[in-house]
């Protein structure tokens, strides 16, 4: 699949190296040629000078027939119409946009553009570490509204079927790891004292689950 990433500061080097490296054709845009350096000489795509919203670039840049664009620039403002161009003028099927203000992330929803604001992440990150030290984020969604988690079965919770958990835990449980094997969580599976319990949690809801899990929750 070619890959359009407009942005080469830390995040869009970062994004491009990953997905070259699982053999995507990758085409980064930048308007500033030392930004190509952070790419290294392991980047097998091409680099393109130029401003991400001038069509003329995106010509260049192979745009027509792209599968996936990534505005990942500093600016919110460019990243929009960037990420709108791709999206309403060049029918790119998948387009992700970087939001810096979270404020902003409205205006982007209203444009039917998926975003992505590493602020917002980070801090929920952060606040995770500092308040949920039971439970291991295993994967983040959208904006890390949803946090998909792994945490360690408590002695307290020994012979408690994942149904009657259910009811009494803010998530949803995903699957359940027993010696090295896993299995969806079945309604009446009856857990053990260190089982691996998967959850879909909101992140709001972190700080309870972790409570519930208590000091005999520790991984």
């Amino acid at each position: 699949m070619r890959i359009i990433i407009v942005g080469c500061g830390r995040v869009g080097a970062e994004l491009a190296l990953s997905v070259s490296h699982k053999q995507h054709e990758v085409v980064v845009v930048d308007d500033r040629q030392p930004a190509f350096d952070r790419l290294g000489a392991g980047f097998h795509g091409r680099t393109v000078l130029g401003s991400g919203i001038d069509r003329h670039v995106l010509r260049r840049a192979e745009i027509e027939g792209a599968g996936a664009f990534a505005a990942v620039t500093a600016s919110d403002n460019v990243n929009i119409v960037a990420a709108r161009v791709a999206k309403e003028i060049y029918r790119v099927p998948i387009v992700v946009a970087r939001a810096y203000n979270p404020h902003r992330v409205p205006i982007y929803e209203r444009l039917g553009l998926q975003t992505v604001t590493s602020s917002s992440w980070g801090a929920r990150r952060i606040e995770e570490l500092l308040t949920s030290p039971q439970c291991a984020s295993r994967l983040s969604l959208g904006n890390g509204d949803v946090e998909i988690i792994e945490a360690r079965v408590p002695a307290a919770w020994t012979g408690r079927q994942i149904g009657d958990l259910a009811l009494r835990l803010p998530a949803v449980p995903v699957a359940v790891t027993r010696g090295g094997r896993a299995q969806l969580a079945d309604s009446d599976f009856a857990l053990q004292a260190g089982d691996l319990l998967c959850l879909a949690v909101k992140a709001d809801n972190l700080p309870r689950v972790n409570e519930s899990l208590g000091g005999e929750g520790r991984s």
